[in-house]
């Protein structure tokens, strides 16, 4: 016994690495409790959430095929160790349990010890070697047979080996392989069997292929020679053994016949005399009508393939038991012998010499080790055996038995392949003595080729190979001087040098090509399903003759083409004669072959046929080959298609059985009913079938037993009523009465498309769902769209129906439709609104009762009264044998995993409807109630006082939607069970509960850390570390759920605490409550590098460990460095860049989103699971700005100053910094901003405060310095910035000012205080930090090296902007600028902690300095933390003036602006600085300045700059004056200032803004430069009313769109009506302004008016080259236009009269081809080709914007047009701008007719150089704002898409560009802003960034894709 631990121990080392061991206890073999190793002892698993999921890895695990229970309740006893694993959640690919997701702690009992019961992998054994009943024992395992190793076999293993092979005992057990030594592996040893178990796996044993021991010790049985009677013989081939089961000789097949025992005798063993076991007796078959469908039948059940011959005359021998059979008649298919016909059992007129038999392909399964062959050894053991009796010498004399009988029973290489080459050549090989051989090229010719290739199958061979052609073989030479006469059916008849007898080497192994008969087959004469059969033969199509034809032979040539079957075997050249050669006649197949030829025939061209009786066959197709007809979805008269039209089926011997078979056709999962007599109605067309008989297994009504001819009427016609496949419905995305509704459909949920959805449809849905009716029908997915499959379209009930499918719709799935589509229902709220079934899990919901709907009543979530919706009303359950069986069906029909209880006595309340079932007997495994037994429905004798209730487990229905939670185990206790925390991150947040449909809060009032508590828990957390109040996490707003909530703290959920009750508060949202969860790997530090770079080490269990660098990347760093404080990752670094760590590995394949709070929220193999050396620890390089809130992730103590000061960190400058006494190197200001705040130091693992007796100027100036301050300001007492709430640390406190940190001052000692809070000390900092000091909040592990140069500023400029002085030397001084770039600035700007430089300055732009200069020629690669660190002349080295000063611009520090006070676009302006917003002073304010806010703000420029405080007086610091911008700049700190907060101000000197609002202005529903006016507000369009429109407003509209001027300014919504708001009114513009929001009006929506006053414009048709040139011009307007003032000389000239066909398009071809369209007179026409030439082509192509013409077409080439004939004669010299310029008859003056319609071919690439000439030069943003949105593309009169593929910033780019904007931010994909719903356009887009137009770069073709929209290309541009 402790040999085999170890081995078990040694071999789970193996596997898994550091995985924890896994064993089962108190079990059998493969049952028990689940136990896992752990820190040197086992524990047990709680089987909270334990389910079959998790038993399938633990039985994977321990080598078993997979589970078959999983138990819990401590089913197999208590253990007693650690309860080490709880909440297991597996999602069944796991490797070892430890993979799945688990809690490490837990809150369980013993009595909750989980289990399993795994499937037996040993359950295959045979006896090897011997006879019947004695052998070697041999087990399957791993795909082969195996043995047993003798070590401790005794009598008791062989009674389990006996009994397992259906003997009563054992009579010995032998060892010393005493039936010789067996070949595989040895599977078991030191078997120690009690001598009860079933199987050889359940005794102990040392583990599978765990052994000491070689074949001689291979133990064997005798067992006696009286099976048990219940089960079959030995004879049963191996093959048929089943895989699960404990019986292994029992074979059920087909739904279980009583002769499901078949064996052969009096033969070998693939061909004997059938017997079956009946009565307790072997008896035997009748060959009255037996055949080889009958034969097949037999030998299917024995395990081969098919058979060859059906033998008949006791071909092998009288049998002597009863005869059993007669009269059999199989149609080949069966599963089993009493599947099919027969007279009865023992019904016969036969006697034994009648006894029939069967030659079995010598193929069996292939789970045979051996596939068929006889060794010469087992050769002479059969010889010698009883078996081989006189008979069976008869049989078998040397010069009688054919041939290929023989080779069956003693040919030894009857195993024949080809290898190296393909299907029919290649190297031959034989299979000898276990393993394959070759066969020597010596004397080898086409006479052993052909062979060969008829062993395997084929005619003849076409060659015979020499050399090793296909390669040299690596196995034993079998056969060498081959000579075979060409007739031999196997190679070993052939003469040879005897077997391994050659003097060969491999490079001479022989090949062989084999014809490739008849491999190609086609159908002629009719369609693609249906035809004439034709095979290519001797490279010519023949026919087949249609003697014997029929659908067995139609199956094989349907399966051939790739059909699934066949529907007809036609015969008479149905589909016409074929002309080539008859190839086949009498063509015989069983129907399982898979070609033609390997059907029996006459022989290839062998037949006594003409054409006239070539036959055909229908298949069949993928359209539906039945339907229903006069019934609703599911029942109706069966009708089937053929010929063309649907005929109807006889109901002649109609049954349930034919019934099923239709309804399962249909797709439903059974019938319900057959019905006869026209029930659903007389059909109209032909009766089709008749005399209909199914076996019930057939796929098609076709396949069933029929007659093609009737004796029947119409009255006779057949119906069905199928169960429903769609008896599941539910409500998705809304709430419990309302939502899209969604059906259950092959095993998923979809949707129902729209289309006709009414209220009629509705209300079945809902009456379905259990309420009364529909209130409301809902369309266009109203309720959002749904993912899965479109069930059902064109719904149209009547409302009388019971569920959806009962109504007239398309077809399952048969739709035209999108989920934007998806239909929804709002029901009437009467019934339980946990009715709808949506949060049952899809694998619990009933498929046929009629109880499917059931819910607790009077209870809580998870407990109640039980009742059922029966009759459209909910009914109670009597009690009356209620039990726990009962309520297991009930709360796992309810997704609950378990009942806990089953209760009686009303113990709920007393229901009040119906009692709709009593007497319930429960086995407990049914899926519904109705499945149950019980007295029938309505049928009890109780009353209401007798309602049965439950209580179920609360397991977690791991179906129900988490969102936002990261413990996907949200409990289904209680109506409050899903709980998230928004407003924060992963761990932290305000808490808010879902109830009612949305999410709200919790108020705070008496909110504590137990609260938090069950909050953390509840989520998934181990615990909370804090809990909020007062809104921390902002304010909620949706309803205050609960208030007052009271825990205790053993709560599962919040609504188990005492609370007000729901919604009962006296509470506001400025009170919502918040946690902070505890995070488990929530220290992070970089070790063996720098500050902002290192080897990853996480804090786990009390110690540093690393992290593995397996699957680490950028999005793994990123979260890391966001966690320790800085913005982002530069690099992710692998093999221990920086130094392999000492700890454990903590973390392995590390997958992070990129978005999480910390490493342990990302995925990974779980903690310390791992397969890693620490030369693969993961590093990283965050980015080298860290957060002013940076984590307090470690201090440093004593102990670790002195590991410090022993490394190599510790040169004289760290000595000085860390001295050995320094506990409190960890200081912070708290309660004010960056440079001031209260005084706290870290001790002892919390923030302590320093209290103010004593404290002074010397000691802040500690403080600032140890801070990275040069020296503070003030230090500030009586707890300026607010009281701390930690220890007081330090009390007076006096240190002399030279001091690096406080612990060097003197002071009273560590926490010896004499104060309060109210004495807490604080200071101000002088406000230019050392970057390069430590901060207070950095990791120990992160200091660094001190610079000498570590003080940086910027003079003469502002606070991101000026001259670079560094401190040297105790002053400040200048760089010279020689050399100066981008690079040395970045390396500046980051070093005073910018993120970069926008710019470098030379020629002292900020002035000159007038200190020294101390760096010239400075040189930085850019990875430098401070100047000092790049290449440079030397300090104070240099050739340069003070003229040469450098500077820079460094990235802003104010980027948060926000306009106060006002509205979206206007207000005062405050900046975030500090901390805080504050406010501008006006002083020098202007547009400049305003144009930099509005910039800054998104906004296109400003339209004022307001002063006087216009908006209201801020409340905040005033943080900027004096500003002075260009109006270029990016932020307002780039802007001349007086300093931050230095000002002369008051608030009501406040700046404020108005910026343009409308950048984004269109015309809708009219044509490129006519239409309604829509401006764009608040995320989405509206109108423009038209009171006081006139044509100045319209000037303003047209010169915005980029036109000149308007033409017309419309009211009354000329252009329709719009959708959205009506955002202005009353709009009175001068003409002169840029845009509408400089007109004067009403206000933002503010009006008086409804849509139908929508105004309009008609602009001008001279556009930007960014506007649709889609205008026309007609000859009264041109007149009108004339008239106008606007129309000067040079207008004139731009616009002659006769200029009235500037529109032109293409039409009928594609993006640069087709018929030449004009638009004229308000539609579009054409133009004749009557002198149409190239000259014309051009001017066309010029005018659509190309560059020249291709081709001129003729003859409507593209079709023929349907307008007007425009043009005709067209004469252009080819210099004309457009076609109106040219010479023609005059305007719809013509001789033609559209047969004439001419057309171009344009060159592809558009003319950059023309304004208005790209075929794609209109393009929009979609779905978005106003810089970012889904890229449409204005073609061919509509809108279209961009697909994705290839789409990138270069692309986007040029999009941006062409919108207007400067550059693009982002290039987005998969439909990010919506799924667009015109054509696409293009497709892979591939520019370089230069195009001016999307189509000047390269694309697949205009429409020329492979995308959808979900593909739709987007983009985000650059906004000022």
């Amino acid at each position: 016994m402790q040999l085999w631990w170890l081995l078990v121990v040694a071999c789970s080392v193996l596997i898994s690495g550091n995985a924890k061991l896994i064993r089962l206890a108190g079990g059998a073999g493969n049952t028990g409790r689940v136990e896992v190793y752990h820190n040197g002892q086992w524990g047990t698993v709680c089987d909270d959430g334990w389910g079959l999921e998790e038993a399938n890895v633990v039985c994977r695990q321990l080598g078993f095929e997979s589970a078959s229970w999983s138990r819990t309740m401590a089913h197999y006893g208590q253990g007693t160790g650690p309860i080490l694993l709880d909440d297991v959640v597996c999602d069944g690919s796991e490797t070892f349990l430890t993979q799945c997701s688990h809690s490490d702690t837990h809150d369980c009992q013993h009595t909750e010890d989980a289990g399993v019961d795994c499937y037996s992998v040993l359950n295959n054994v045979r006896l090897a070697g011997g006879g019947g009943n004695y052998g070697r024992v041999e087990v399957y395992y791993n795909g082969q047979w195996g043995t047993v190793c003798d070590d401790g076999w005794d009598l008791i293993d062989a009674n389990v080996v006996c009994r397992q092979l259906g003997f009563e005992s054992a009579l010995e057990s032998k060892s010393s392989a005493f039936y010789g030594q067996g070949s595989g592996t040895i599977v078991l040893d030191d078997v120690d069997c009690t001598g009860d178990e079933d199987s050889l796996d359940q005794c102990r044993h040392n583990g599978l292929e765990e052994h000491n021991c070689v074949h001689y010790e291979d133990a064997g049985v005798v067992c006696s020679n009286t099976p048990n009677t219940l089960l079959p013989t030995t004879d049963t081939p191996s093959s048929l053994l089943p895989t699960t089961g404990v019986w292994n000789n029992v074979r059920l097949a087909g739904g279980g016949g009583v002769l499901n025992n078949v064996r052969l005798a009096g033969g070998g063993g693939n061909y004997g005399r059938v017997e079956v076991y009946y009565n307790e007796q072997w008896g035997t078959v009748c060959d009255d009508g037996w055949d080889l469908n009958d034969a097949h039948v037999v030998c299917r059940q024995l395990g081969f393939e098919s058979a060859l011959e059906g033998n008949s005359n006791a071909m092998y021998g009288l049998g002597s038991g009863p005869i059993v059979l007669d009269d059999v008649d199989c149609t080949g298919d069966e599963h089993s012998l009493d599947q099919c016909r027969h007279n009865g059992l023992e019904e016969h007129n036969c006697v034994h010499y009648e006894d029939a038999g069967v030659v079995c392909s010598n193929t069996p399964s292939t789970l045979l080790p051996t596939t068929g062959y006889i060794t010469e050894e087992l050769t002479t053991l059969l010889l010698s055996t009883s078996y081989f009796t006189e008979a069976l010498t008869t049989l078998l004399p040397s010069t009688k038995v054919p041939i290929r009988l023989w080779r069956w029973r003693v040919d030894i290489l009857n195993t024949v392949r080809l290898a190296g080459g393909g299907g029919n050549y290649g190297r031959v090989e034989v299979y000898y003595k276990g393993q394959w051989g070759t066969v020597c090229d010596d004397l080898w010719d086409s006479d052993d080729a052909n062979v060969v290739c008829r062993q395997l199958g084929f005619e003849f061979a076409l060659e015979g190979n020499r050399n090793a052609l296909y390669g040299q073989g690596s196995g034993p030479i079998v056969l060498d001087d081959v000579e075979c006469t060409g007739d031999e059916d196997s190679l070993d008849q052939c003469r040879h040098n005897g077997l391994e007898e050659h003097n060969c080497g491999h490079h001479e192994d022989a090949g062989v090509v084999c014809q490739n008969i008849l491999n190609t087959v086609r159908l002629a004469g009719g369609g693609g399903n249906y035809g004439r059969v034709e095979v290519y033969y001797k490279g010519q199509w023949g026919t087949v003759c249609d003697d014997w034809w029929d659908s067995d032979d139609a199956n094989v040539v349907c399966r051939q083409l790739g059909f699934e079957f066949a529907l007809e075997g036609n015969r008479y050249a149905l589909y016409g004669q074929g002309s080539g050669p008859i190839v086949l006649d009498d063509v015989e197949c069983t129907g399982d072959e898979d070609s033609l030829d390997q059907c029996r025939h006459n022989g290839l061209e062998e037949h006594n046929c003409g054409h006239h009786e070539d036959a055909g066959v229908v298949c069949q197709s993928n359209a539906k080959e039945i339907r229903l007809a006069g019934g609703a979805g599911n029942t109706g008269r069966v009708e089937v298609y053929h010929n063309g039209q649907w005929g109807t089926v006889c109901d002649d011997g109609w049954g349930i059985e034919e019934a099923d078979v239709v309804c399962r056709q249909l797709g439903f999962e059974s019938a319900s009913w057959s019905r006869t007599k026209a029930h659903y109605g007389q059909g109209t067309g032909p009766i089709l079938l008749d005399d209909v008989v199914c076996d019930g297994s057939e796929t098609s009504l076709t396949q069933c037993s029929h007659s093609d001819t009737d004796n029947c009427q119409h009255t006779e016609d057949a119906g069905v009523d199928c169960y429903s496949v769609l008896n599941n419905v539910r409500l998705a995305g809304g709430g419990g009465n309302y939502g899209r509704v969604e059906v259950y459909y092959n095993g998923q949920w979809g949707t129902v498309c729209d289309d006709g959805w009414d209220l009629i449809d509705a209300n079945v849905v809902c009456r379905q769902l259990g309420f009364d009716s529909a209130l409301e029908s809902k369309s266009s997915a109203f309720y959002g769209q749904g993912s899965g499959t479109i069930v059902l379209d064109d719904v149209d009930c009547t409302g009388d129906e019971d569920s959806l499918d009962q109504c007239g719709h398309a077809g399952l799935e048969e739709h035209n439709c999108g989920h934007h589509e998806d239909a929804g229902v709002v029901c009437q709220n009467t019934p339980n609104t946990l009715l709808p079934t949506t949060d049952t899990p899809s694998s619990l919901l009933p498929t046929t009762g009629v109880l499917n709907n059931v819910r607790l009543a009077g209870g809580g979530g998870n407990f109640g009264r039980v009742e059922v919706y029966y009759k459209g009303q909910w009914g109670t359950v009597c009690d009356d044998l209620w039990d726990s069986d009962d309520a297991n069906v009930v709360c796992r029909q309810l997704g609950f995993e378990f009942a806990l209880e089953g209760n009686r006595n009303a113990l709920y309340g007393q229901g009040s409807g119906p009692i709709v079932l009593d007497d319930v007997e429960c086995t407990g495994d049914e899926d519904s109630l109705d499945q149950c037994r019980h007295n029938g429905l309505e049928e009890h004798n109780c009353g209401h006082y007798e309602d049965a209730g439950v209580v179920c487990s609360n397991t977690p229905n791991t179906l129900l939607p988490t969102t936002d939670t990261p413990n996907t185990l949200l409990p289904t206790t209680g109506v409050l069970n899903n709980v998230r925390l928004a407003g924060g991150g992963g761990n932290y947040g305000r808490v808010e509960v879902y109830y009612n449909g949305q999410w709200g809060t919790v108020c705070d009032d008496g909110w504590d850390l137990i609260d938090a508590n069950v909050v953390c828990r509840q989520l998934g957390f181990d615990s909370a570390l804090e809990y909020n109040s007062n809104a921390l996490y902002d304010q909620g707003s949706g309803p205050i759920v609960l208030d007052d909530v009271d825990c205790t703290g053993d709560e599962d959920s919040l609504d188990q605490c005492g609370h007000a009750g729901l919604e009962k508060h006296n509470c506001g949202h400025h009170e919502d409550a918040g946690v902070v969860c505890n995070s488990v790997l929530n220290n992070v530090r970089l070790a063996g590098g720098g500050g902002h770079y290192g080897r990853v080490e996480v804090y786990y269990k009390g110690q540093w460990g690393t992290v593995c660098d397996d699957l680490w990347d950028s999005d793994d760093a990123n979260v890391v460095c966001r966690q320790l404080g800085f913005e982002f990752a530069l690099e992710g670094n692998r093999d221990a860049l920086y130094g392999q760590g000492s700890g454990p590995i903590v973390l392995d394949d590390v997958e992070c989103t990129g978005d999480e709070d910390s490493l342990d929220q990302c995925r990974h193999n779980g903690l310390e699971e791992h397969n890693c050396g620490h030369y693969e620890d993961a590093g990283v390089v965050c980015s080298n700005t860290p957060s002013t809130l940076l984590p307090t992730t470690g201090y440093i103590t004593e102990e670790l100053t002195t590991l410090l000061l022993s490394t190599s960190y510790s040169t004289e400058a760290l000595t000085t910094l860390l001295p050995s006494t320094n506990i409190l190197n960890t200081v912070r200001l708290a309660g004010g901003g960056g440079n001031y705040g209260r005084v706290e130091v870290y001790y002892k693992g919390q923030w302590g405060t320093v209290c103010d007796d004593l404290w002074d100027s010397d000691d802040a100036n500690v403080v600032c310095r140890q801070l990275g301050f040069e020296f503070a300001l003030e230090g500030n007492r009586n707890a300026l910035y607010g009281q701390g709430s930690g220890p007081i640390v330090l009390d007076d406190v006096e240190c002399t000012g030279d001091e690096d940190s406080l612990d060097q001052c003197r002071h009273n000692g560590l926490e010896e205080h004499n104060c309060r809070h109210h004495e807490d000390a604080g200071v101000v900092c002088q406000n230019t930090p050392n970057t390069l000091l430590p901060t207070t909040d950095t990791p120990s592990s992160l200091l660094p090296t001190t610079g000498v140069l570590n003080n940086v500023r910027l003079a003469g400029g502002g606070g991101n902007y000026g001259r670079v002085e560094v401190y040297y030397n105790g002053q400040w001084g200048t760089v010279c600028d020689d050399g100066w770039d981008l690079i040395d600035a970045n390396v500046v700007c980051r070093q005073l902690g910018f993120d970069s430089a926008l710019e470098y300055n030379s020629n002292a732009l900020y002035g000159q300095g007038s200190g020294p200069i101390m760096l010239d020629d400075v040189d930085c690669t850019g990875d430098e933390d401070s100047l000092d660190q790049c290449g440079h002349a030397g300090l104070e080295e240099h050739n340069c003036g003070h003229h040469e000063d450098a500077g820079v611009v460094c990235n802003s520090v104010l980027n948060n602006v926000r306009l106060a006070g006002g509205g979206g676009n206007y207000g005062r302006v405050e900046v975030y600085y500090n901390e805080q917003w504050g406010t501008v002073c006006d002083d020098g304010w202007d547009l400049n300045d305003a144009h930099v806010v509005c910039r800054q703000l998104g906004f296109e420029s400003a339209l004022e700059g307001n002063s006087n405080a216009m908006y209201g007086l801020g409340s905040g610091p005033i943080v900027l004056d004096d500003v002075d911008c260009t109006g270029d700049e990016h932020s307002l700190d780039q802007c001349r200032h007086a300093g931050l907060e230095e000002d002369n101000c008051d608030h009501f000197e406040d700046a404020g803004v108005v910026c343009r609002v409308f950048d984004n202005v269109r015309l809708a529903g009219g044509g490129g430069n006519y239409g309604r006016v829509e401006v764009h507000y608040n995320g989405q369009w509206g109108t423009v009313c038209d009171d006081g429109w006139d044509l100045n407003d319209a000037h303003v509209i047209c010169r915005q769109l980029g036109f000149e001027f308007a033409l017309e300014g419309n009211s009354n919504a000329l252009y329709g009506q719009g959708s959205g708001p009506i955002v202005l009114d009353n709009v009175n513009c001068m003409g002169d302004e840029d845009s509408l929001d400089q007109c004067r009006h009403n206000g933002l929506e503010e009006h008086n008016c409804v849509h139908y006053e929508d105004a309009g414009v008609v602009c001008s048709n001279t556009p930007s080259t960014l506007l649709p040139t889609t205008g026309y011009i007609t000859e009264e307007l041109t007149t009108l236009l004339l008239s106008t003032s606007y129309f000067t000389e040079a207008l004139t000239t731009l616009l002659p009269s006769t200029n009235i066909l500037n529109t032109v398009r293409l039409a009928g071809g594609g993006g640069n081809y087709g018929r030449v369209e004009v638009y004229y007179k308000g539609q579009w026409g054409t133009v004749c080709d009557d002198l149409w030439d190239s000259d014309d082509a051009n001017v066309v192509c010029r005018q659509l914007g190309f560059e020249f013409a291709l081709e001129g077409n003729r003859n409507a080439l593209y079709g023929q047009g349907s307008g007007p004939i425009v043009l005709d004669d067209v004469e252009c010299t080819g210099g004309e701008d457009s076609l109106d310029q040219c010479r023609h008859n005059g305007l719809e003056e013509h001789n033609c007719r559209h047969h004439e319609d001419a057309g171009v071919v344009c060159q592809n690439t558009p003319n950059t150089l023309l304004p208005t000439t790209g075929v794609l030069n209109n393009v929009r943003l979609a779905g978005g704002g106003a810089n970012y949105g889904r890229v449409e593309v204005y073609y061919n009169g509509q809108w279209g898409t961009v697909c994705d593929d290839g789409w990138d910033v270069t692309d986007a780019n040029v999009v941006c560009r062409q919108l207007g904007f400067d550059s693009a931010k982002e290039g987005n994909s998969y439909a990010l802003y919506g799924q667009g719903s015109g054509p696409i356009v293009l497709d892979d887009v591939d520019c370089t960034g230069d195009e001016d137009f999307l189509d000047q770069c390269g694309h697949a073709g205009l429409e020329n894709h492979d995308c959808g929209h979900h593909e739709d290309a987007g983009v985000v541009c650059t906004v000022l």
